[in-house]
C-alpha cells in the first residue's frame, strides 16, 4: 500500500529550503531598498519642481494672516500640503494646520538642508499631523527675507506600490515552492513505495511470520537490500524453528512457576528472571533487569554468602533464609550451579516468598500468648477465692458473698472474651452473615446514646447526638452497625474523665462519584500517643495495660469494629492527640 513519507519529502527538499527562499529574500530586500532610493529620488524632484512652481506664483513676503489664506486657496483639492516658513524658523502658513500654533520650523532637515544648500528632502513622521511624510523644501529671497516653501507628500501614495511588490514576490515564492515540491514528492513516492514494502516484511519477520518474500523491483542499492532481507529471513526462520521449543518449554515453565527464578552469570549478572522474582525485587512486569548485577536487585550480605558458598562446595545446591527489605519481606533461597561440576557456567536461584507464613507464624504465637494471659487472670481470681471458700470461708456469710461476686465478676469477663473471640473469628472466616438493608443512622445513633447514656451519666460525662436526620439511609446490617456504635462511644466513655464530652456526629461524603455517609466519635479523653495508633485495631492491644484491664476491656473491641466496617464496604481512621482527645471516624456507601 502507497504510503505518504514526510520525512523524506522533508530531507529532498532540505536543499532546497536551505538556498532558494534565502536568496530570494536577500534580493527582495535589495529590490526594496533600490524602488526606495529611486522613489525617493523621483518623488523628491517633482516635489521640488512643484515647490518652484507654487513660489513662483505666490507672493511670499505678504504677512502671516495673509499669505495663510492664498496658501490654503492654491491647495484646495489637493492632498499636498505646503508649509511656508520664514528664515528665522516661524511658519507663516500651512495648509494641514493653524500656522500660528506650530513650533519653530528652523531645525527640521529639510529645512536646514534648504537655508544651507537651496533645496532639502526628508522622510519622516510628522510632528503636527501625526503622519509619515516626504517632504521637499526650497530656499526662495523675497524683498522680506529669504522664505522656505516645503511641500510634504503622504509616504502612503509612495509605498502603496511596495505592497503590490510584497505580493508578488509572495506569490513567486509560493509558486516556486510548489514546482519544486512535485519532483520531490514523485521520488518519495517511488522511493517509499519501496521501503514501506521492507519495513512491513521485516515487521512480519520479527513477529515470526517467515512466508512472504521481497520482490526486488530493480538492481540498485535498494534491490541489493531486498535480496539481503530475504536471506537473513530464511536463515532466522531456521535458527527459531530450531530454538522455538525449547523455548517455549522453559518460559512455560518459568511462568507457571510459584517461586521467583533468577538466573546470573559466574561475575553475578542477571542473565534470566521470571516474573515472580521480579514482583519480590518490587520491579515492575516490564523490567528488563538483564545486565544488571544482582547485587542491584538484593544487597542482602546472605545472598553473597550463599553464592560464594555454593562456588566453592560444588554442585550441592544451598539453602538459606532472606529479608528482602525493611518491609519484612521474607524468602528462602536455594542456589544451584549451572554446570554439573562446578559454577563457571553460572547460578540458578531459586526465591519462595515465605512472608505470609511467616506473619501467621507470629500471629499465631502472638495470638496464643495473648489468649494465654488473658485467660490466665479471671482463672487465676476464680481458682484462688474458690479455695478460699472451700478452705473455710463459706462460714462467714459476709466474706462469701465478697468472693462469689469476685468470682461472678471474673466469669463474666471469661464471657464477654469468649464471646468476643467467637464473633471475630466467625467474622474473619466469612460465617458471619450480614444483613444487606437500608439502614437509617439517626435512629441508630439515637438507640445507641439511650443505651449509654446511664453509664456517661454516672461519670459525669455529656453525650451529644449531632446526627442530622437528613442524612440518606446507609446499606448495611443495623445489628452489626450498632455493635460498632455502641463500641467505640463505650470506649470515648471508658477514657474520657468526669466532665468530658463524648459526641457522635454524621455528614455525608462523595468519593469516586458515590454518596458515602461519615460516622465520627469524638471525645475529650486521655488521647492516644502517635506511635500507638498503627496497632489499635490489632487483637488484644491496648495503650494503657492496667487501665484498660480495669474498666473490663478484652482488647478486642477495636479489632471486632474493624473487621465489621470492612466487611459493609468501608473504612476506618482514627485520630488522636495525648490530653486532646480522639476521634474515630468510619465511612459506609449509601
Amino acid at each position: 500500500m502507497l504510503r505518504w513519507k514526510p520525512r523524506l519529502v522533508f530531507y529532498l527538499l532540505l536543499p532546497y529550503l536551505l538556498t532558494v527562499p534565502p536568496l530570494m529574500t536577500v534580493g527582495f530586500v535589495l529590490a526594496r531598498r533600490a524602488l526606495d532610493t529611486v522613489t525617493m529620488e523621483v518623488a523628491g524632484s517633482t516635489a521640488l519642481q512643484e515647490a518652484h512652481s507654487i513660489a513662483d506664483r505666490l507672493a511670499l513676503d505678504l504677512p502671516r494672516d495673509t499669505m495663510d489664506p492664498l496658501c490654503r486657496e492654491e491647495m484646495r483639492g489637493r492632498v499636498t500640503r505646503l508649509t511656508v516658513i520664514a528664515a528665522d524658523g516661524t511658519v507663516l502658513c500651512d495648509t494641514q494646520a493653524d500656522a500660528t500654533g506650530m513650533v519653530n520650523h528652523l531645525r527640521r532637515p529639510e529645512v536646514a538642508a534648504a537655508l544651507r544648500h537651496g533645496s532639502g528632502i526628508a522622510r519622516r513622521m510628522s510632528a503636527t499631523v501625526q503622519t509619515a511624510l516626504l517632504y521637499s523644501a526650497v530656499k526662495v529671497e523675497t524683498n522680506a527675507g529669504p522664505r522656505i516653501v516645503r511641500v510634504a507628500l503622504p509616504s502612503d501614495l509612495l509605498t502603496s506600490s511596495y505592497r503590490r511588490l510584497d505580493a508578488t514576490v509572495f506569490f513567486m515564492l509560493l509558486f516556486s515552492a510548489i514546482v519544486a515540491l512535485l519532483p520531490a514528492v514523485y521520488i518519495a513516492r517511488r522511493i517509499g513505495r519501496r521501503l514501506d514494502h521492507m519495513v512491513t516484511f521485516s515487521r512480519g519477520v520479527a513477529a515470526g511470520d517467515f512466508s512472504t518474500r521481497l520482490a526486488p523491483v530493480r538492481e540498485d542499492e535498494l534491490g541489493g537490500l531486498e535480496t539481503n532481507l530475504n536471506v537473513m529471513s530464511e536463515q532466522l526462520r531456521t535458527s527459531f524453528l530450531a530454538m522455538s521449543e525449547e523455548t517455549e518449554l522453559v518460559q512455560g515453565i518459568l511462568r507457571a512457576m510459584v517461586e521467583g527464578v533468577v538466573v546470573i552469570s559466574p561475575a553475578g549478572e542477571v542473565i534470566l528472571i521470571n516474573k515472580r522474582a521480579k514482583a519480590l525485587f518490587g520491579l515492575s512486569p516490564d523490567a528488563a533487569p538483564q545486565g544488571q548485577h544482582l547485587l542491584e536487585l538484593c544487597r542482602d550480605p546472605g545472598l553473597q554468602e550463599i553464592l560464594r558458598e555454593t562456588t566453592m562446595s560444588g554442585p550441592q545446591p544451598r539453602r538459606r533464609e532472606l529479608l528482602l527489605d525493611d518491609a519484612g519481606q521474607c524468602v528462602t533461597v536455594s542456589v544451584s550451579p549451572l554446570g554439573e561440576a562446578s559454577a563457571r557456567s553460572g547460578f540458578v536461584l531459586v526465591f519462595h516468598d515465605i512472608t505470609e507464613l511467616k506473619r501467621l507464624e507470629t500471629m499465631r504465637r502472638d495470638f496464643v500468648a495473648n489468649v494465654s494471659h488473658e485467660l490466665r487472670t479471671p482463672l487465676t481470681a476464680i481458682r484462688g477465692y474458690a479455695e478460699t471458700l472451700r478452705s473455710g470461708a463459706l462460714e462467714d456469710s459476709t466474706r462469701a458473698g465478697q468472693f462469689l461476686e469476685v468470682i461472678e465478676r471474673h466469669s463474666e469477663r471469661l464471657g464477654r472474651l469468649v464471646d468476643d473471640l467467637l464473633a471475630l473469628s466467625d467474622i474473619e472466616l466469612g460465617k458471619t452473615a450480614f444483613e444487606q438493608r437500608a439502614v437509617a443512622l439517626p435512629a441508630l445513633v439515637a438507640d445507641v446514646v439511650a443505651i449509654l447514656a446511664d453509664k456517661a451519666s454516672r461519670g459525669a460525662i455529656t453525650l451529644r447526638d449531632e446526627v442530622p436526620g437528613t442524612l440518606p439511609p446507609l446499606q448495611g446490617d443495623p445489628d452489626r452497625l450498632q455493635q460498632v456504635l455502641i463500641n467505640l462511644t463505650d470506649n470515648a466513655i471508658k477514657y474520657t474523665p468526669a466532665g468530658g464530652q463524648v459526641t457522635i456526629a454524621a455528614a455525608p461524603i462523595t468519593r469516586e462519584s458515590a454518596v458515602w455517609v461519615e460516622v465520627m466519635v469524638r471525645d475529650t479523653g486521655v488521647g492516644i500517643p502517635a506511635q500507638d495508633l498503627p496497632r489499635l485495631t490489632e487483637r488484644f492491644y491496648r495503650v494503657d495495660k492496667a487501665r484498660s484491664r480495669e474498666l473490663g476491656g478484652t482488647g478486642l473491641g477495636l479489632a471486632i469494629v474493624k473487621h465489621i466496617v470492612q466487611a459493609h464496604g468501608g473504612t476506618l481512621d482514627i485520630e488522636s492527640e495525648p490530653t486532646r482527645g480522639t476521634t474515630v471516624r468510619f465511612s459506609i456507601p449509601t
